[in-house]
């Protein structure tokens, strides 16, 4: 081979290497419904990009089912310029299909309206369905009139946070999902608020459930954290069934009508909360009640001589196993009004009449609009939603 073939061949592989090695610039592309941006579908969108792009979409009312399959940040414009003025409304048209339907890892979802219409649960349809998915962030979307606002399948290691979900049979369902974190998300009125099944090593912190039937379900689900939750006005507040090695922490539980009912549950950690409820609590497992403290009952009849913090007598659970709480928490009383924080032990204990009780879903017509045949207006966050005939309008 002579030295002009050698050449070119060196040529041609240094650019091969070249290309190889060349970063393609994530590219920002804009939805608008009225035809001003880049495409006038989120499907359209995710269908012309490629991994790490962002889809920008304008506020509008966009009515499709969304399949993401590349790892994308979907954000919603008033979600990003924190304009809460204009929404960002996406309507399933297919019901039996979710609305965003998402088997790519890395994904980012932020900012939108979401809802499907309830399908009478011949289809299960849910407003964002993680399939198989990691590292994923859903955050600030608001999720009304799903069968689930917000479901996880097989998926580890997603963030879900700030995210408002009411109107549904289930508002967030993890199953045998693993190691997710859920903060700052508020579920009302559903029939089922926050369930786990089969699902292992999450985390759920700060979280409010409210007039829901049941607030959290952990079914067959061990290993997760439930700390510093507002769980109020359910029928039942924290609901266990065969649920082992939880821990329950500084969680105030109050105006259910059970606080806590743990059924064939074993091993699970409960102290530090708040309960004030018409039934605070059943166990019919093996469960510890207290750690360095114990609990605050709302009917704690007990006395605290030396001022410690911890009732001399123990708190028993209603139940068939006969567990006790041994280290109840007696709140300090203060110099001031006797509502305020009782710091024992290092841990804070809220009575539950300290807790804000205002509702976060107004569901009274509103004075101006007069009530129509069976339709029913509602508000979230001071956004008038409006449902007739089974479907959202």
């Amino acid at each position: 081979m002579n030295r002009k073939w050698v050449q070119i061949i060196c040529l041609v592989f240094l650019l091969l290497l070249g290309a190889a090695v060349i970063q393609v610039e994530a590219a920002l592309i804009t939805v608008d419904d009225d035809g001003a941006g880049n495409f006038s579908s989120i499907q359209e969108a995710v269908d012309n990009t490629q991994d790490g792009d962002t889809i920008l979409v304008n506020p509008g009312i966009y009515r499709e089912n969304v399949e993401v399959y590349r790892e994308l940040a979907i954000v919603a414009d008033s979600s990003l310029s924190g304009d809460d003025g204009n929404r960002t409304y996406v309507i399933g048209n297919v019901p039996e299909y979710d609305v965003f339907y998402v088997n790519a890892s890395n994904v980012t979802i932020d900012g939108f309206y979401i809802t499907g219409g309830p399908s009478d649960m011949e289809w299960y349809e849910v407003g964002i369905y993680l399939e198989g998915a990691e590292n994923c962030l859903l955050i600030n979307n608001t999720l009304v009139l799903n069968d689930a606002g917000i479901g996880l399948n097989n998926s580890e290691g997603n963030y879900l946070e700030n995210n408002n979900v009411a109107l549904g049979y289930r508002g967030i369902d993890l199953f045998a999902s693993e190691e997710n974190t859920l903060s700052n998300n508020l579920v009302l009125t559903n029939r089922q608020g926050i369930v786990l099944q089969g699902s292992v090593n999450n985390t759920l912190k700060n979280n409010t459930a409210s007039s829901n039937e049941v607030g959290f379900v952990l079914f067959s689900s061990g290993g997760n954290v439930l700390a510093n939750n507002q769980v109020s006005k359910n029928e039942c507040g924290i609901y266990g069934q065969m649920a082992e090695s939880n821990a329950l922490l500084n969680n105030v539980i109050y105006l259910n009508g059970v606080g806590l009912h743990l059924n064939e549950s074993e091993n699970n950690m409960i102290y530090a909360n708040s309960f004030y409820n018409f039934r605070n609590a059943v166990d019919e497992g093996f469960n510890i009640w207290n750690d360095s403290v114990g609990n605050f009952w709302g009917d704690y009849s007990g006395e605290d001589a030396n001022g410690d913090g911890i009732g001399d007598l123990p708190y028993s659970i209603n139940g068939s196993t006969g567990s006790i709480d041994y280290k109840p928490i007696v709140p300090q009383p203060s110099s001031g009004d006797s509502e305020n924080m009782s710091s024992i032990s290092g841990v804070e204990v809220s009575l539950a009449n300290k807790v804000d009780k205002k509702d976060k879903v107004d569901k009274e017509n509103k004075g101006d609009i007069p009530p129509i045949d069976d339709t029913e207006y509602f508000k979230i966050n001071n956004v008038l939603f409006i449902f007739k005939d089974n479907k959202f309008l």
